[in-house]
This record gives C-alpha cells, sequence and structure tokens, in this order.
C-alpha cells in the first residue's frame, strides 16, 4: 500500500466521524473554538489508534493466511464499504445528538462508535505490504498511516462542524456513501492488482 491509497483509505474511513460533525454542528449553539477542536481531536485520536490495534493483532496472524490475504483485504474493504453505503441509505446520520456533544465523556464515545471500522481497516492494512515511507519497517509504516489517518480524521471532523453550523442539508447521509463506494474500489483495486501480479 503506497501513500495514494493510504489517503484514499484515510478519506473513505473519516466519512463516519465527517457524518456525526455535520449532526453535532447543527445542534451547537454557543460552542466555543476550543470545544470544537477537542471533539474534532478526540474522533481524531481515536480514528489513528484503532487501525493500530486492529494492525497489531492481524500482524501475529499474517504468516498463517499470507496465500489468500488480499482476499481478505478485499472482502474486509468491501464489508466496511457496503456497511457504509447501507447506513448511508437507512439515513442513521440524520438522528440528532442528544444531550451535549461536547461534553469530554460524550466526545470519547462517538470517538469510539465512529472508530469500530478502522479495527478492520486496521487488519486489512496489516495483510498487504506497507510503502508509504522508504522504510523497511512495517511498524514504522503503519504509525505514519495511523497519523496520516488521525489528521485527515481531524480536518473532515472540523470542516463537518463547520457544515453542520451553517447548514441544515442531508450531506451527512451523501459523505457515507462516497466513503462506502472508496472502500469497496480500493478493495477492488487490492485484488485486481495482486491476481495480475502488479
Amino acid at each position: 500500500m503506497d501513500f495514494v491509497t493510504l489517503l484514499l483509505i484515510a478519506f473513505g474511513l473519516c466519512f463516519d466521524s465527517f457524518a456525526v460533525s455535520i449532526s453535532c454542528g447543527m445542534v451547537c449553539c454557543t460552542c466555543t473554538r476550543g470545544r470544537l477542536f477537542r471533539f474534532a481531536a478526540i474522533l481524531g485520536l481515536c480514528q489513528g489508534l484503532t487501525p493500530l490495534a486492529g494492525w497489531a493483532v492481524a500482524t501475529n496472524f499474517r504468516n498463517v493466511i499470507e496465500a489468500y490475504d488480499h482476499w481478505i483485504a478485499f472482502l474486509l474493504l468491501l464489508f466496511l464499504g457496503g456497511k457504509m453505503i447501507w447506513e448511508a441509505f437507512r439515513g442513521e446520520d440524520e438522528k440528532r445528538i442528544k444531550g451535549d456533544p461536547y461534553a469530554l465523556g460524550r466526545n470519547v464515545m462517538l470517538g469510539v462508535a465512529t472508530s469500530i471500522d478502522e479495527l478492520v481497516a486496521g487488519i486489512a492494512m496489516a495483510l498487504l505490504p506497507l510503502t508509504i515511507i522508504p522504510a523497511d519497517s512495517q511498524l514504522l509504516n503503519m504509525l505514519v498511516a495511523a497519523l496520516v489517518i488521525a489528521v485527515v480524521t481531524l480536518i473532515s471532523s472540523l470542516t463537518g462542524l463547520f457544515l453542520g453550523r451553517s447548514s441544515r442539508g442531508r450531506l451527512g447521509e451523501k459523505a457515507e456513501l462516497v466513503g462506502g463506494l472508496i472502500l469497496i474500489l480500493i478493495g477492488v483495486k487490492v485484488l485486481v492488482e495482486h491476481l495480475s501480479g502488479v
């Protein structure tokens, strides 16, 4: 997996947080910039750490499943993409967040809830050779990947909060649909590259 593919994965994965941020932005009346940034930073941190956990677990089993790791990566990305598309059509992001979404405890809950998919993505990433930076260490490459995912999520969450405060559209639903399609296309790309020996 190269840097461009990583950016596409990070972009695809951040749409859950983006959709939640839009919903939370809609209920933001007198939020300070500090609380908004803390909200987005917690979502970014959770989304950066969970792929590391999935990667760490799957790395221990890589030798066992190496013969068909490309199929597993494809199926995991297909599952994540399909789940996001399903949620977009169900319109779950249109439900308003009850209570104060900017309370620290609620921030952490939303961060964990939106980062479950990243755990599965981390497992998929462990099955692919990471060539994000020119280093032999897969751990170093994965740390860079986690940082990129966290930063992309932070930026998308801040953008979602801003859009939520300034609009009342169905942006969250469309965002999840786009994110799901991106993840499915990346899964297809992984499978095609492996089968064609690229």
